[in-house]
């Protein structure tokens, strides 16, 4: 398994069962450049193809510009976003406004999960490669 970081180290990356799992440090503040350099790395990590992604947002302060270039994205098939509080989910729906492809918040792992399941069809339960 490999994991690799973005954003100065607020961000971090791997694929399990053919899933982005991207975790942001809690506390951080995430300005557009953190973006576009999470934007990439999660690019580079699913090789150039767009694959599900499960972001924990727990606690992150997104900036307008960033949530404007995440929503923009097109390395990515589906997002869940998880995330613990009230905040966590406004910030989630501010961009779900805009994006490209089938974005949800939810609180718990496994329903997030297996929302992404149904919405990308992904066996998320297959070893990772």
């Amino acid at each position: 398994m490999r994991i690799i970081t973005a954003a100065q180290g607020k961000n971090s990356l791997e694929v399990i069962a053919g899933i982005i799992q991207s975790t942001w440090r809690p506390g951080s503040f995430v300005d557009v450049d953190d973006a576009r350099d999470a934007i990439l790395a999660a690019e580079r990590i699913g090789g150039g193809t767009p694959m599900p992604m499960l972001s924990e947002m727990t606690d992150v302060e997104i900036s307008a510009a960033a949530r404007h270039a995440f929503a923009q994205t097109t390395g990515v098939s589906a997002i869940a976003v998880l995330g613990s509080s009230a905040v966590d989910r406004v910030l989630a729906a501010a961009m779900s406004r805009y994006t490209r492809y089938p974005h949800r918040f939810f609180t718990s792992r496994d329903d997030a999960l297996a929302w992404l399941r149904t919405v990308t069809a992904t066996p998320i339960d297959a070893p990772s490669p």
